[in-house]
């Protein structure tokens, strides 16, 4: 059995003074007081806080095969106010190695290692600034008696019943490692629930000032994450390959008020789904135009949108929820191997169903100059094309095209899995009777690259991009490397 036990504390105060004087009447002086006091503005202040903890650790191993441990945190915070200022985080954690049960390790050669584990830990979060309980003051002016006076405002509102973000996290897991690495691998299902989130309360303009932290809403994450492996020599060969798959849901468990745009926030939904306009095609003719009124006053050639109400008309009435806004899962597969002084390193990583909303540079035709899309090399046109769904070429403003249903539909919502070559090195590590005359004990060659490879249907850039926005965005770089180790 082993105990730790532990104690910090951490605080941080940062002030700050500057002053200056401008247009001064000698490009070549620098002095402050090389000009009067007309043209001079100076400012300072402070910010301070503080954060303590207390925590422990207990450890227990029965028989090599029963597996405790305990852990606990206290941790207080100059962020909260004093009523509210601790909290209590504890966590625990067991495991059965049922490997080494005499029914498994008499009885079953082939099974090298199976353990079962599972978990609870509960977290603190109180990343909230410094003072968002605490009447803070800003410096201002105002016009008195036909002069103008400073003073002090206050500019936001304030909580003083704030507590701490805290997150439960339940994990269940199974490792395991067959007949000597032929089969190895891990297997995790959790479940992450958040309650009292920090965030600013929604409260109208005509409040005067800005909104007041509060906690607010629950969340929940929870998934599986699983890894395989496989290992084997063979003569002079030897190989490790291995995989991995992680798939993760969330669901808005409590939230005060739906929120709706482009994104939707609800109750037992996921967070922030896509709420998006359905694109069905191009209106072909004035008789579908006139069938359903729709916004921006779209011409033949123009994209159209579904009905979903049957109203006659396309209003916010007619969005729907769409997939896409968090990928189905995210999977990467790897290789190690190597054949006498070779040696190859393979690394793939993917992402499957994850889509963007794009707007503007990359994708609206004509945006700062910029040349269309290739698929408007099909683009429709009444002589020439008519049998095309790809829209008119437009320029940037035109409003059936880039206005707010338009922008807001699945028509700019793109498809972005991939599947990428990371890495890939190749080594050669010279014979040691050839480096024992010129005194080297070491000489490894190699060459390899990162990002090479990329399959995907996403045509608007790089899919391993940060989110929705402008399709163009920088891309990861293309790298190809030689280089050698050298060891004497």
């Amino acid at each position: 059995m082993s105990l730790m036990a532990g104690y910090s504390q951490e605080s941080q105060k940062y002030r700050w003074l500057s002053g200056q004087r401008i247009v001064f009447p000698v490009k070549t002086m620098y002095e402050l007081d090389g000009m009067g006091s007309s043209n001079q503005s100076n400012s300072g202040g402070l910010t301070e806080w503080a954060f303590r903890s207390y925590f422990g650790r207990a450890n227990y191993t029965y028989r090599g095969k029963y597996l405790f441990e305990g852990n606990f945190r206290y941790d207080g915070t100059s962020k909260i106010s004093e009523d509210n200022r601790w909290g209590f985080f504890p966590s625990g954690s067991v495991a059965w190695r049922i490997s080494e049960e005499d029914f498994i390790k008499n009885n079953i050669g082939w099974i090298d290692n199976l353990k079962i584990r599972a978990s609870y830990g509960l977290l603190g979060n109180a990343d909230i600034g410094n003072y968002p309980y605490q009447e803070t003051y800003s410096t201002t002016s105002y016009g008195f008696s036909e002069a103008t006076e400073q003073g002090v405002n206050q500019r936001s509102f304030k909580n003083k019943k704030l507590e701490w973000e805290k997150t439960k996290i339940t994990d269940l897991g199974l490792d395991f490692n067959l007949k000597e690495n032929i089969l190895y691998g891990t297997l995790d299902l959790y479940n992450k629930y958040t309650t009292g989130i920090l965030a600013s309360a929604s409260i109208p303009s005509s409040a005067g000032m800005s909104a007041p932290t509060i906690n607010y809403g629950e969340f929940k994450n929870y998934g599986l994450e699983l890894s395989l492996g496989h290992t084997r020599k063979i003569g002079h060969f030897t190989y490790d390959v291995n995989a991995q798959v992680s798939i993760n849901r969330n669901k808005v468990m409590k939230y005060p008020a739906p929120s709706y745009g482009t994104r939707v926030i609800e109750e037992d939904k996921p967070y922030r789904d896509y709420y998006l306009y359905e694109y069905t095609g191009i209106f072909k003719s004035e008789d579908e135009i006139e069938k359903v009124t729709t916004p921006g006053n779209p011409q033949v050639g123009d994209i159209k949108f579904k009905d979903q109400d049957k109203s006659g008309a396309i209003d916010g009435e007619d969005r729907v929820r769409v997939n896409g806004a968090y990928p189905d899962f995210i999977y990467s597969f790897g290789a190690n191997c190597s054949w006498k002084n070779f040696d190859l390193n393979l690394f793939f990583q993917g992402v499957k169903g994850q889509k963007f909303l794009l707007s503007g540079w990359g994708i609206v035709p004509f945006v700062q100059s910029s040349s269309p899309l290739p698929m408007y090399l099909n683009a429709y046109d009444p002589q020439t094309n008519p049998d095309s769904n790809i829209p008119s070429v437009h320029s940037d403003g035109y409003a059936p095209m880039t206005g707010g249903t338009a922008s807001g539909s699945t028509f700019y919502l793109k498809d972005a899995s991939y599947l990428r070559l990371k890495n890939i090195q190749l080594g050669y590590n010279m014979p040691s009777s050839l480096l024992k005359s010129i005194d080297i004990s070491q000489l490894r060659i190699f060459i390899g690259g990162d990002n090479l490879l990329t399959f995907t249907k996403y045509d608007y850039g790089d899919p391993e991009r940060s989110g929705d926005g402008r399709a163009c965005e920088y891309p990861q770089i293309k790298t190809i490397f030689v280089g050698l180790n050298l060891k004497f």
